[in-house]
């Protein structure tokens, strides 16, 4: 199934008790499914008021593990509750949906004695008093609009009593470093991301002004060439800082970095297509990919022989991160920045829409022509297709060290390792690499 199956412990903020049905005596937890390619509490927030016109603020969730089903915590917001509801206490609902474990991790939650700052009944209301002191205005209307929760993090956009709107974010760990990374980039230049309002080390938070949204119907041409001209001029901006950026917390992908751990990666590749059960597609052979290897390698030496300099990249650049407002866009979820070649994030920006990627690489082009010469340009364009497939599957390169493999990690680089197969058979590159 394609999605997964949510109990609802929806809780009173002073009283703590929690909604349920009654029925041959036992209580039952309301439900409801979410797709698992959706943001979970943006879906949760969504199908508990279309289902029971109830508006809650989520507050934590535990996804499926070991045959025991998927949960959520959420706080009421508004005093109304839908008639098929009864009040009852965490413990009543010992046996018949939770396990010992479960009831007592919940309660834990509800008491507010967990280690997760944003997890506890009433969490919102302190947030939200700072974001008004800090703004100025007033929120008594509570229209928040949840895009992530639960495990240290927290991603919402409020709008204010007079209609203005701020995105609140809030990260964790393995991102906690997010927070230091994108307050040095609105330090160094924040024509380039959403305008700051304030920042909250405490909850390694900070506060934002809306800055548009991302295109609906996916990047135009327009967008697509807006997008490349502020990308390389914020890069431009970065070449004299990478030493503060990897400082700040963002990670190398410099090219002796990606080259050295090639290896390690072809290697953990031979063993995932070893595992590979689907009928769907080929697995690589070993052969294939000792030669992927080889290219990549061989990559990496030619576009270092350019001397093209480091700056920053954006290593999870979609559609979803890039905003738009009139002619400007601003980038937005710096988790994967990292030090690295600026033309893998142009890569990845053209192929966003291939459709209109000449629009991004003409644009791209005229921002860095004063810096490199029109033939290590193109022989760039070329090497970097590629190579940003592969520092995408190689990102921080901690998966490296798991001492387990997962099924679906598994999947998701053979996947990658087909596109990388596919850009090394490509005329250009092998015309180059032979020259």
């Amino acid at each position: 199934m394609n999605t997964n199956e949510y109990r609802c412990v929806l809780v009173r903020r002073h009283s703590h008790q929690v909604l349920a049905f009654v029925g041959d005596g036992h209580y039952r937890l309301p439900r409801v499914h979410i797709s698992r390619q959706m943001r979970p509490a943006r879906e949760l927030q969504k199908a508990l008021k279309t289902s029971w016109e109830l508006n809650v603020f989520v507050l934590e969730t535990w996804q499926p593990t070991n045959g025991v089903g998927a949960c959520a915590v959420a706080e009421l917001l508004t005093s109304q509750m839908a008639a098929p509801f009864e009040e009852i206490r965490i413990e009543q609902l010992l046996h018949s949906e939770f396990s010992e474990q479960e009831c007592r991790d919940a309660g834990l939650l509800l008491e507010g004695r967990t280690n997760m700052p944003f997890s506890h009944v009433g969490w919102i209301d302190e947030a939200i008093a700072w974001i008004e002191s800090v703004t100025g205005c007033t929120f008594r209307s509570r229209s928040i609009e949840q895009w992530n929760a639960g495990g240290g993090f927290a991603l919402f956009r409020v709008r204010s009593d007079e209609g203005r709107h701020y995105w609140f974010k809030a990260t964790g760990k393995p991102n906690e470093h997010e927070f230091t990374v994108t307050k040095f980039l609105w330090e160094l230049s924040p024509d380039f991301l959403p305008k700051p309002i304030a920042f909250r080390k405490e909850w390694n938070a900070w506060l934002a002004e809306d800055a548009g949204k991302p295109s609906a119907a996916g990047l135009s041409a327009a967008e697509l060439a807006i997008a490349a001209r502020q990308l390389a001029q914020l890069q431009i901006l970065t070449i004299d800082q990478v030493d503060q950026i990897l400082t700040a917390g963002g990670f190398d992908q410099r090219l002796p970095t990606l080259r050295s751990h090639i290896d390690a990666v072809i290697a953990y590749l031979i063993e995932a297509m070893i595992r590979q059960t689907s009928p769907k597609a080929a697995p690589l052979s070993r052969d294939r990919l000792l030669e992927l290897g080889e290219i990549l390698r061989n990559v990496c030496f030619r576009m270092e022989a350019l001397n093209i300099p480091d700056t920053l990249i954006h290593n999870d650049l979609n559609a979803g991160n890039i905003l738009f407002t009139g002619s400007r866009c601003a980038f937005t979820d710096w988790s994967e920045a990292a030090i690295g070649n600026p033309f893998l994030s142009c890569e990845r920006l053209c192929q966003l829409d291939t459709n209109h990627e000449d629009d991004a690489r003409i644009t791209y082009r005229n921002l860095w022509s004063d810096r490199l010469g029109s033939t290590d340009i193109d022989q760039a364009f070329v090497l970097a297709v590629p190579l940003a497939i592969y520092a995408y599957l190689y990102g921080r390169g901690d998966w490296l060290e798991m001492p387990t493999t997962r099924v679906e990690f598994d999947s998701y680089a053979r996947s990658l390792a087909r596109h990388i197969d596919h850009a090394a058979q490509s005329r250009q590159l092998l015309d180059l690499l032979c020259q």
